[in-house]
């Protein structure tokens, strides 16, 4: 797809940005046998990919970047063309994972693949994605051309409420929280239960594990060895440079660390912000 056929594509693909490109999306073609892992940014996605990756090789440790197994289908890779990138899609192998932070409209494919959402306190996702911003590195924040970084969690703030990727991501899925195609999965439970959610994908997904294997996996998508192999999840592609400062990215993963920086008003008005946009279903689902 050449850029003179942007004009051509239609608005629900979004606009482009640094992590965001709609052309990426009108091309792919989607397939019965793909796995596409959607949330909010901050609210498990790397987690889950780590997890569909074990579970669908049953246990592999040999990979060198997440990313290069299991893609961000919108990330238009520096150096490479829509369509040479829309090409190495269409060479991976059967059954192909990608993660995505698009809301259901955007979803390429979403009446054919099977669709994995991860949903977390938006209040920890703001915080965690303060600190994702301030762990960046300076050449990712300059290559990607983002706003600097914010003077004050304050600043951060602001901007964070008014992008509002948390409000419009679970507001678009929910509508679709019980179709076939779909398993909604809380951050909270994989917190709690990893074997119970691990298990929980494996049947939803139809994909057989060995005993050995099945350790393998839960080993490997558990925070520590996330953690003592943080190399593998803060490079975009295999022998890259890390996005991320030494001890960034895989920080806590704790549940309620909003409490080190919220203030109670700007508590009232993440959750008053999420009372209007989501049904009451929604946020009963959502603990809020």
């Amino acid at each position: 797809m050449s850029q003179l056929a942007m004009s051509d594509l239609d608005p629900r693909w979004g606009t482009s940005s640094f992590a965001h490109e709609p052309q990426l999306l009108a091309g792919f073609r989607p397939r019965p046998t793909d796995v596409l892992i959607t949330t909010a940014p901050k609210a498990g996605t790397t987690w889950m990919q780590q997890i569909l990756h074990q579970l669908r090789s049953g246990g592999d440790a040999s990979f060198e970047s997440i990313f290069e197994v299991v893609p961000w289908l919108e990330f238009p890779k520096p150096g490479k063309s829509i369509g040479q990138q829309l090409s190495d899609y269409e060479a991976i192998p059967n059954p192909r994972v990608f993660k995505t932070h698009c809301t259901f409209p955007q979803t390429p494919g979403s009446d054919v693949v099977r669709l994995v959402l991860s949903s977390r306190d938006p209040r920890d996702c703001c915080v965690s994605m303060y600190h994702h911003l301030m762990d960046s590195t300076d050449e990712v924040m300059a290559q990607a051309g983002v706003p600097p970084r914010p003077a004050s969690f304050e600043e951060f703030f602001e901007r964070w409420m008014e992008f509002g990727a948390w409000f419009r991501n679970e507001q678009s899925w929910w509508p679709h929280h019980a179709d076939a195609n779909v398993c909604w999965v809380q951050y909270s439970e994989m917190k709690r239960d990893l074997p119970g959610v691990i298990e929980r994908l494996r049947t939803f997904l139809g994909w057989s594990l060995t005993d050995e294997q099945r350790a393998a996996v839960l080993e490997h998508s558990s925070f520590a060895w996330m953690k003592a192999n943080a190399a593998r999840f803060t490079r975009m592609e295999a022998g890259g440079p890390s996005a991320f400062k030494p001890g960034g990215f895989i920080r806590k993963g704790a549940i309620g660390d909003h409490k080190t920086l919220l203030s109670p008003q700007q508590e009232t008005r993440i959750l008053g912000e999420a009372r209007r946009m989501l049904e009451p279903a929604c946020l009963r689902f959502l603990g809020l």
